[in-house]
């Protein structure tokens, strides 16, 4: 499987599934004026009309950016919904994210699911970048203690000189 493979995957899956999310609230509430007025969505997952345009239009730049730059979009959703579900999960139940968004506890769980799954699908697209620096990473250090134990030679060598002279 190509490596762009994981974080296009993630971009048609996770794009279709908020616009569809964001399609079905917006029939169900789109209501933008008054903070109060959310409904749930599946008797769960509260929702009012700017949740339902926030996950269309994040959706539609999924759907838009799955082909010519997935591993971006994988990134920035991954960032944007982990940093939603964190923020939502440290404020209290109830509470309005960006003076619209619900944060109940499940929206906040489907933000981090959405992000924490868009920051993996972005790490395995770029696997191979990660264990060369990470190999690299390792080349350095076990360089620098080959250099030590070569200079701890030296030293003992030199002691033996000394003592023995």
């Amino acid at each position: 499987m190509e490596r762009t493979a994981y974080a296009r995957l993630y971009a048609t899956v996770t794009g279709a599934f908020l616009v569809l999310l964001g399609f079905v609230g917006l029939l169900v509430n789109t209501e933008f004026s008054a903070r109060e007025l959310t409904d749930e969505l599946l008797g769960f997952y509260t929702i009012n009309g700017w949740s339902g345009v926030f996950h269309v239009g994040a959706g539609l730049v999924g759907l838009l950016l799955a082909r010519p730059l997935p591993r971006l979009y994988a990134l920035l959703a991954g960032i944007v919904f982990t940093g939603l579900g964190i923020w939502g999960i440290l404020a209290a139940n109830g509470t309005w994210l960006l003076d619209g968004l619900p944060a109940t506890r499940w929206v906040n769980l489907v933000n981090l699911l959405i992000g924490l799954g868009g920051l993996c699908a972005y790490a395995a697209s770029r696997w191979d970048r990660i264990t060369a620096w990470f190999s690299g990473l390792g080349a350095r250090f076990e360089a620098r203690a080959e250099k030590r134990r070569q200079k701890r030679r030296r030293r003992k060598v030199r002691k033996r000189r000394t003592t023995a002279s």
